[in-house]
C-alpha cells in the first residue's frame, strides 16, 4: 500500500532537488502533485518555474496559462506565460499578458519593458522605443532595465539614449567594516616608516599608531630619562631652558603689581565764585 505524501512532504523534497541542482526530480514530483492536488494552484506554478529552468518554455507556457484559468488572481502565472510567450516567440500574446498583468499590481517598468520587447519580435521598433522612453521618463530616468533597453534598439531607431540616473539605484556590494586591534591597518600597510618618511620625521612608529594605549596616555609629553617623551620628541631643549632661569635671591623683596600704591590725585571741588553762581542760575526766567 503506498502511503500518499503530504503537500509540506512534496515541497520539501522539490526544495531539495532544486538546492542541489536537479530540476528533473523536482519535475516529477511536482508534475505528480499537480494531478494529486487538481485544485491547488501553487503546484502548477512551481511546475511552470521548473519547466522554464529545464529550458521548456511553450510545455510551461501552457502550464501557466491553465493556472490563469483557475486562478485568474496569480500574478506569477501570468508574468511567466508572458515571459514564455516572449522567449516562443509570440509577441502578440506576450503583450496582452504584460498589459494583463499591470491590473494585477506588476510594476509599470517592468510591464512596460516587456511590452516593448513584444514590439520588437513584430519588428516596431520605434514604436518600441516611444513606449519605453515615455516611461523611462516618467519613472525619473531611473529604470536600469528600460535604460539597457534603450541603448539596445538604439542603433535600429538611431535616436540617443538619454543619461541614467544612478543617485537612487545603485547597489553597494562593499562592505565598509571598521578596522579592529587585533587586525592590521590596511592604512598603515603600505608606509614603511623608514628614514626620511613623514612618520620617521615626526617621530611616531608603527606601534603608536595602532596601539591606542600610547596615545591615550596622561603621559603623553613626560620627558623620559633620556630627554625624550614617549613619542620621541626631543625636549631637552625646554629642559636646559629651565636650569638657567635666574632666581632672585632670598633677601630680594618681591614686589607684585598689585602691591604698588596707586597715585594720588588731588582734585579741587570748590566752585570758583567769579564763573558760578547758585543764586544767578534762574536769572532771566519770566515769573509765574
Amino acid at each position: 500500500m503506498n502511503i500518499v505524501s503530504s503537500p509540506e512532504e512534496v515541497l520539501a523534497t522539490v526544495r531539495q532537488a532544486m538546492a542541489s541542482g536537479d530540476f528533473e526530480t523536482a519535475e516529477v514530483e511536482l508534475k505528480g502533485a499537480r494531478k494529486r492536488w487538481k485544485n491547488e494552484p501553487e503546484f502548477a506554478v512551481r511546475h511552470g518555474n521548473v519547466l522554464v529552468k529545464l529550458g521548456e518554455h511553450g510545455q510551461a507556457l501552457k502550464v501557466y496559462r491553465k493556472v490563469m484559468k483557475k486562478a485568474p488572481e496569480r500574478l506569477d502565472a501570468c508574468v511567466g506565460a508572458a515571459e514564455c510567450a516572449i522567449q516562443t516567440g509570440k509577441g502578440r500574446l506576450a503583450e496582452k499578458l504584460y498589459s494583463r498583468s499591470i491590473g494585477l499590481g506588476y510594476s509599470l517598468d517592468n510591464a512596460t519593458l516587456g511590452v516593448a520587447r513584444s514590439l520588437v519580435l513584430r519588428s516596431q521598433h520605434h514604436l518600441a522605443w516611444e513606449k519605453a522612453i515615455l516611461q523611462f521618463k516618467s519613472s525619473g530616468n531611473k529604470s536600469q532595465g528600460l535604460h539597457e533597453f534603450l541603448q539596445e534598439i538604439s542603433p535600429q531607431t538611431g535616436l540617443s539614449v538619454p543619461i541614467l540616473d544612478q543617485f537612487d539605484t545603485d547597489i553597494i556590494d562593499e562592505k565598509i567594516e571598521g578596522v579592529r586591534r587585533d587586525n592590521s591597518d590596511p592604512r598603515l600597510i603600505e608606509n614603511s616608516f623608514a628614514a626620511g618618511s613623514l612618520e620617521a620625521m615626526a617621530g611616531v612608529d608603527r606601534d603608536t599608531l595602532v596601539e591606542p594605549s600610547e596615545l591615550l596616555s596622561d603621559d603623553l609629553l613626560a620627558a623620559s630619562s633620556s630627554g625624550g617623551t614617549s613619542l620621541g620628541i626631543d625636549l631637552s631643549a625646554l629642559q636646559e631652558q629651565s636650569e638657567v632661569t635666574p632666581v632672585a635671591p632670598p633677601d630680594t623683596p618681591i614686589v607684585s603689581r598689585d602691591s604698588v600704591a596707586p597715585p594720588v590725585v588731588d582734585i579741587d571741588l570748590s566752585t570758583d565764585d567769579k564763573t558760578t553762581n547758585d543764586d544767578d542760575l534762574f536769572d532771566g526766567w519770566p515769573d509765574i
